[in-house]
């Protein structure tokens, strides 16, 4: 049992100290806390016949959180995790099916020494867990966002099968009076730890890997966003030096091949002048300066401005809604900018870019997908870092994505990179719906049957 509460202590930690925020997490987090409250009052049990009324107490508590507690959060995890609490009335269900807990520690419940009543138990506590599971399969089922959908899959597969195993030997056979087999519980989940590991580190669990993701690259921005002032002092000095020398030795008596290398100082200090001028550009504070626009109006804006280079490739215009919004026209254009010139590089002879705008529950989308190369695996991870890029060209600074990242963070939206070697590149732009001003829902275009073309 010390194992079995330290294991479910452990991962709800890990879920809640690192994505607090989501309401998936939380409650995932919180049925761990209860389950982890059970085991720790069978630990308590073995010492309760001199035990103190401290320690009975602490039983009796740990007692119901274990038993009402983790099948009221299975419940809201599972009506949360499917979106079928409707906002407005989330609250009024979350203290409606409370009444069963409060029912049961008022009337079923003798202190200090909590016995399980296990055939009234079974009569919510069931209900509750298998409704929640139905709704988890369901959800995970019916996705259509296909990273969603394998976030959802991975859930399952651990808490699922884990959640069987408990409501048969906790509470099914218990109530039909078959008791000891919940004593392989911590067997269970180990195996569930061990999943919830593997799936957190390698693919994400509830959020939390995208949560690291971002921790790590929040904590990167604002290392470099604190050194560049420090770094522009010191190369603009440099610089400087560099200017007034070469300057000077161009004014003074011409020597034999001297014009060569005074140019080659001047292209030095350019280059270091543009450097000083992008990383700062880049990574400086951001201002918005917030109107209303429509989605549409920012990519046929941003379409415009790459004319005429962007006459050699199709784009595929595939507009399930249009939303005005609200925020910054510029940096959401610059950042559409940067995303469709970087597909434009990466696509060979045969240039197709999609543009998808669509909504779901609490976000507006845009989607940018090229058909280009793609991106390896082990740079997905760093492709918005500052300072990282897959190319190879000269004067790439690898600023472009961070720049987007910031654009986004500043909205409280999100960006996202989806790609796999020889199958192109998705990037994402997601804006919160309080950012929505209203949205107008589209019939397809019949051009849009074949993709609408500029070229």
């Amino acid at each position: 049992m010390l194992i079995l509460t330290a294991l479910l202590w452990l991962m709800s930690s890990i879920l809640f100290l690192t994505n607090p925020e989501n309401e998936k997490t939380r409650w995932g987090s919180f049925i761990g806390f209860s389950g982890g409250f059970g085991g720790l009052s069978v630990l308590l049990s073995y010492v309760l016949d001199h035990a103190s009324k401290w320690i009975l107490f602490l039983h009796y508590l740990s007692s119901s959180i274990g038993h009402y507690g983790t099948a009221y959060a299975i419940l809201i995890f599972g009506l949360v995790f499917s979106d079928t609490l409707k906002p407005r009335r989330k609250l009024l269900w979350k203290l409606l099916l409370f009444i069963p807990v409060i029912i049961m520690q008022v009337f079923f419940t003798d202190y200090p020494r909590w016995e399980t009543q296990h055939v009234i138990l079974s009569l919510w506590v069931v209900p509750y867990v298998f409704i929640s599971l139905a709704l988890m399969v369901y959800s995970a089922y019916s996705e259509t966002n296909k990273m969603a959908k394998k976030q959802k899959i991975f859930t399952c597969l651990v808490v699922v099968p884990t959640l069987i195993f408990a409501v048969f030997t906790n509470i099914i056979l218990e109530a039909f009076g078959v008791f000891g087999v919940w004593m392989l519980n911590p067997w269970v989940i180990t195996v569930a730890f061990l999943l919830f590991i593997y799936f957190i580190t390698k693919y994400g669990f509830l959020g939390v890997q995208i949560k690291f993701e971002k921790q790590r690259r929040d904590l990167t921005m604002k290392a470099v966003t604190s050194g560049t002032a420090l770094l522009n002092h010191s190369i603009k000095n440099e610089v400087a030096k560099i200017d007034l020398l070469a300057n000077q030795l161009k004014d003074t008596p011409k020597k034999e091949n001297n014009d060569e290398t005074i140019d080659l100082i001047l292209k030095s200090a350019n280059h270091l002048f543009e450097l000083s001028s992008r990383i700062q550009k880049k990574l400086d504070i951001m201002e918005l300066k917030e109107s209303e626009f429509r989605m549409s109006d920012l990519i046929k804006s941003s379409i415009d401005l790459l004319q005429p280079q962007i006459s050699e490739v199709d784009i595929i215009k595939k507009y399930e809604v249009d939303a005005q919004v609200y925020g910054d026209f510029v940096h959401l254009q610059e950042t559409a900018l940067n995303i469709i010139k970087n597909a434009m590089e990466a696509m060979g002879d045969s240039k197709t870019l999609k543009i998808r705008i669509y909504e779901t529950r609490k976000n507006i989308h845009i989607d940018f997908i090229d058909n280009g190369k793609g991106i390896e695996k082990d740079k997905l991870s760093k492709i918005l870092d500052p300072f990282f890029s897959t190319k190879k060209k000269v004067g790439n600074f690898g600023l472009g994505l961070t720049y987007c990242y910031n654009v986004m963070t500043k909205h409280k939206g999100n960006i996202t990179v989806k790609s796999q070697l020889g199958h192109g590149t998705t990037i994402t732009l997601s804006l919160p719906k309080n950012r929505v001003l209203n949205i107008t829902p589209i019939q397809e275009f019949k051009n849009n049957l074949s993709g609408e073309c500029y070229g």
